[in-house]
């Protein structure tokens, strides 16, 4: 997943740091294909940069598919794995491409 030189123009990607030691990602637009490498690039610096707890706070898409949600799903494992924590929240979309109930997400 390497991403182009600039994402596309219907997209953004803004991170608001929390008490508790918690940055809380907020992309609107779309998360596809076209985006999922600079959500990965994000959500990889973040895991590095020692915050315990990742938010992907999603009120704001209009769409994701199955390729915007695997770059969330591969930084969960590996943030799990070194004790930190990614949630997803207010995701009130379908994921294109995903079967229900495959992918876990929080209320």
């Amino acid at each position: 997943m390497t991403p182009t030189a600039t994402p596309p123009n219907a997209w953004a990607l803004r991170s608001v740091t929390q008490p508790d030691n918690v940055v809380e990602l907020r992309p609107s637009g779309s998360l596809d294909a076209t985006t999922a490498g600079f959500l990965h690039t994000r959500l990889d610096a973040l895991m590095r940069s020692g915050y315990d707890e990742i938010i992907v706070n999603c009120r704001d898409l209009r769409h994701i598919d199955a390729d915007g949600v695997a770059p969330i799903q591969h930084i969960a494992e590996i943030f799990g794995e070194l004790g930190g924590k990614l949630t997803m929240l207010g995701l009130d979309l379908p994921i294109d491409g995903l079967g229900e109930g495959v992918f876990p997400l929080a209320a």
